[in-house]
């Protein structure tokens, strides 16, 4: 086999093999994040009072990584130890930095001069830091002494360091929260904090394709690949239709009956002809092969009198095993900011989320019937046996019925949210919600959801439509607001949280 420095590199645009010169070879691992807490306390207190306030103060530490631990469970921690010396602060900095991690965790134990953080943060100045403020109790014990004032004056040494920050132009979006050593509210503030972190980070690693265009007329979806990459983060690589058509003609016929087999195996399907069925197999190779072959982690295609007047069907299929696969998030109408959120809540959750249109309201039941475009995660349905496929009830140039599900998503939190850019830049809507339970699919022939939302409905819409949010919505499972509204912090966008 040749190796790399024996090849004619070509674009991936017209190379016939499976290595290019503007595509990575390999996709880029994803790893666990690497996160150092920085601990402090100070030597001069230590032989002014030498009986226990270091051996406290460690103990005190020793519990914060203790818990950390526990809360960014899949995470690397390094914790050099207590640091309470410069020496021990230079070896500290030195071990962070040979180390790479990417985030910082201060905490004071005691109260310590700034000298002796910046001379750590010095070898690490492109991470970012969050100062964890700390005391062992919260209350005040009006009978306390001298010695216990140290062990809860972390406060003046974190007041100190933040002011020296702010002088130096170090870390201007510096992260605080605030909390005794046993609260566990504090540690759940800093895992929401980091997951959101972590997400921002791979985001800016992950490369989107997009076949085809956003849907004529829906403005409001339109996107500028440049303030993509530069606000958001994705790489966006413009895949030709004939790259996938190619893939389209190329599945082989094992490849097409075991997707086949699959689908007639597990749903209950209503109506189609063997043609029908075969069609969305034959795509849901093709799907997936354009994925692997460009090294994308997600895609958005144009179906309506695009993909499915090229192919002859929809790719609903496709899209729904990818999604309860969870390797790949995919979505259409080149809803691409949608499609940049949906990434964000799959790995937030570790499941890709439903991706729905508003609809009507209900005023009784302070909720929106939210419908879907045919695809999602099987898993969602409150009743699984009761999923059904049939036709696509909106018929784009199809050769046939076409493929989609109906069934109405189960009752648990949701969080639901999406991306616009306007006059004056990105902003993001974040949402929780209530998906209630409807007894009975509702039988329209598409996925829907009926969700209640805290604010009264109509002054809700009237206010969604005010703000000029976009007319397609993701609904994940699980309340994710706190992390994405800290993620649009990250991308410097505004946000607007009901």
């Amino acid at each position: 086999m040749n190796s790399l420095t024996d090849i004619v590199f070509e674009s991936f645009e017209t190379a016939k093999g499976n290595v290019f010169g503007d595509l990575l070879t390999e996709r880029t691992a994803q790893r666990p994040l690497r996160i150092g807490l920085v601990t402090v306390g100070f030597f001069e207190y230590w032989r002014m009072f030498p009986v226990t306030l270091k051996e406290n103060v460690t103990a005190d530490m020793t519990k914060v990584r203790e818990r950390l631990a526990q809360e960014l469970s899949g995470e690397e921690l390094v914790w050099p130890g207590l640091i309470d010396t410069l020496d021990a602060a230079e070896a500290a900095g030195r071990m962070l930095a040979e180390q790479h991690v990417d985030f910082i965790i201060y905490a004071a134990g005691t109260y310590c001069p700034d000298y002796m953080a910046i001379q750590v943060l010095e070898h690490v100045r492109h991470v970012p830091v969050l100062l964890f403020n700390t005391q062992h109790d919260n209350k005040i014990d009006l009978k306390t002494n001298y010695e216990n004032i140290l062990r809860n004056s972390a406060l003046i040494a974190n007041l100190q360091l933040a002011a020296t920050f702010r002088k130096m132009g170090w870390y201007p979006d510096l992260k605080v929260v605030v909390g005794t050593i046993g609260d566990e509210e504090a540690y759940r503030e800093m895992g929401t904090y980091i997951r959101a972190f972590k997400a921002f980070r791979e985001l800016r690693q992950t490369n989107i394709g997009v076949i085809g265009h956003v849907f004529r007329g829906m403005y409001d979806f339109e996107y500028d690949k440049t303030m993509i990459k530069g606000t958001l983060g994705p790489n966006l690589i413009a895949i030709q239709m004939d790259h996938l058509l190619e893939r389209f003609r190329e599945a082989t016929a094992e490849e097409i009956d075991a997707v086949r087999q699959e689908a007639e195996s597990r749903f209950n399907i209503v109506g189609l002809g063997a043609d029908d069925v075969a069609k969305s197999a034959r795509l849901a190779v093709a799907l997936r092969n354009t994925l692997e072959r460009f090294r994308l982690d997600g895609l958005t295609l144009l179906g309506q009198h695009y993909v499915e007047q090229k192919t002859g069907t929809t790719p609903y299929l496709a899209n729904t095993l990818l999604h309860e696969e969870s390797r790949y998030v995919v979505n259409t109408e080149g809803d691409v900011h949608g499609l940049i959120v949906m990434m964000l809540m799959h790995k937030l959750s570790g499941k890709v989320p439903a991706y729905a249109e508003w609809g009507e309201y209900d005023e009784s039941l302070n909720a929106l019937l939210m419908v879907h475009h045919g695809f999602a995660d099987p898993s969602y349905a409150r009743d699984r046996s009761a999923v059904k496929v049939n036709r696509s009830p909106e018929q784009w140039g199809l050769q046939g019925a076409g493929f989609g599900f109906e069934y109405t998503l189960k009752p648990g939190m949701v969080t639901i949210a999406h991306l616009i850019i306007d006059a004056e830049g990105y902003k993001m809507l974040i949402l929780k919600g209530e998906a209630l339970d409807v007894p009975e699919n509702i039988p329209c022939e598409e996925i829907t959801a009926v969700v209640r939302v805290e604010k009264p409905i109509k002054a809700f819409l009237r206010d969604l439509i005010t703000e000029g949010f976009a007319h397609h919505c993701i609904i994940g499972y699980g309340d994710m607001t706190g992390e994405l509204s800290h993620i649009a912090d990250l991308m410097k966008i505004r946000k607007v949280i009901y």
